[in-house]
């Protein structure tokens, strides 16, 4: 290859990875898809009603650890507590620095998407899920903390690892009143951080999230 054609291929190449490097710095949106539940049966005398979800995580300014939610810097990214449930990941380049960050698409936030996810649980179990005012007065009524909703990014030297960890603590008030815990991950191991495979960590830690709700029904009686 002539050294004219080395020189055409690089001047093509330049903007494409400027702009991929400029994604990474920069505040991305993508919007996630919960499972359909499987095929289930709805009990005629099961209805549950889902009354709260509520965003109780923690952001720090310069986390230790990537696990941590954080923003990325500057005044134009700065989000009010509203706005922080629609954050769900931090970005960071080849050396682990933490650099840009991604958001839901609106309207979905981490708690439309954590209702979702335990009404598609729930759904699974027999319940017919309804609002609040169509709720029947023996209905199972649900509270939802969402403690973690976070994926972060480790770096490697052939592949990046993109993690997403997710946990929920279910209070239930009905009959009797129980709480349980349920805690997912999900991983996936790709050679860019592009918004596609984020997105695949989060499919994983949806599908595992379902998985151990149905145990924690299990042990809880449900």
């Amino acid at each position: 290859m002539s050294r004219t054609s080395q020189l055409f291929r690089l001047a093509l190449l330049v903007p494409v990875l400027s702009a991929l490097a400029a994604c990474a710095t920069n505040r991305s949106q993508i919007s996630l898809t919960v499972p359909a539940p499987a095929d289930f049966v709805v009990s005629a005398d099961k209805t549950a009603v889902i009354e709260t979800v509520a965003d109780q995580r923690r952001f720090e300014a310069e986390p230790d650890e990537p696990s941590t939610p954080s923003l990325k810097k500057g005044r134009d990214f700065a989000l009010d507590a509203e706005g922080r449930k629609a954050a769900i990941a931090r970005k960071r380049n080849g050396y682990g620095m933490a650099i840009g960050d991604i958001v839901l698409q609106p309207p979905q936030t981490i708690e439309t998407i954590t209702r979702e996810l335990v009404a598609s649980g729930l759904q699974q179990r027999g319940y017919r899920v309804v609002d609040a005012t169509a709720a029947p007065s023996d209905a199972l009524r649900v509270r939802v903390g969402v403690e973690e909703f976070w994926a972060w990014l480790t770096p490697g030297f052939w592949a990046i690892d993109m993690e997403a960890r997710i946990k929920t603590q279910l209070q239930f008030e009905g009959v009797s009143s129980r709480e349980i815990n349920v805690a997912a991950y999900g991983k996936k191991t790709a050679p860019t951080g592009r918004e596609d495979n984020w997105k695949q960590a989060y499919e994983r830690v949806f599908v595992d999230h379902l998985e151990k709700q149905q145990a924690a029904f299990d042990q809880a009686g449900l």
